[in-house]
């Protein structure tokens, strides 16, 4: 092979090899589609939800998502579901009522992984919090995002109560409630979409 050949094999080797690196590093970034199925607008409720901070427990008896709606589909996970309404019936602080209202909304729904214990579940979070809870004596806002997983074989949201994203602010609670004080919510909502009454499925392809 002579000089010129040979040195266009070795362009052409290398215009090759960076083509491949090429592709292979876009398709290593190409997004994820999750996919809700049925999607659309649904309800949710909860038995027993507990709000906690160091030195108080908010328990209420029960909370129910009265509006939201499910995308069909989402490249990144990000607000695949939005929850425009929610509820908190019979909430007690020592016995004491207390309401919990929205302070904002839409708050967000996302998902972010598949869950690496069980393959039925999703990893994602509640994000745009922001709600005002009120007693005798007492008043707090609470803001952030909280964690959990979707169940896609029961059909709950499972908020666990992990996470250090959900902090109090405008606290006035005799001490109870501080400014800065981390919120760890639980509760298990049970999710139907509207036009079938079943629970969604979400996955990725």
């Amino acid at each position: 092979m002579n000089t010129l050949a040979r040195r266009a094999a070795v362009v052409t080797a290398a215009l090759g090899a960076a083509i491949g690196m090429t592709v292979s590093t876009a398709s290593a970034g190409t997004a994820t589609t999750w996919t809700v199925t049925p999607s659309g607008a649904y309800t949710a409720h909860a038995d027993f939800p507990t709000l906690e901070v160091p030195l108080a427990s908010l328990e209420c008896e029960s909370s129910d998502v009265t509006a939201g709606v499910l995308q069909a589909s989402s490249s990144t996970g990000n607000s695949i579901g939005s929850i425009n309404d929610i509820i908190f019936t019979n909430c007690t602080v020592g016995g004491i009522p207390f309401d919990v209202t929205m302070k904002t909304k839409p708050w967000l729904i996302n998902v972010v992984q598949p869950n690496a214990s069980n393959s039925n579940w999703v990893d994602g979070t509640v994000s745009s919090i922001s709600a005002h809870i009120s007693g005798i004596g007492c008043s707090a806002d609470f803001t952030g995002k909280v964690y959990g997983h979707y169940q896609n074989n029961t059909g709950d949201l499972v908020i666990d109560g992990s996470g250090a994203d959900l902090v109090a602010s405008n606290a006035s609670c005799l001490g109870l409630i501080n400014n800065g004080d981390v919120a760890s919510f639980n509760a298990s909502y049970h999710v139907a979409v509207t036009s079938t009454g079943t629970a969604p499925v979400i996955t990725t392809p």
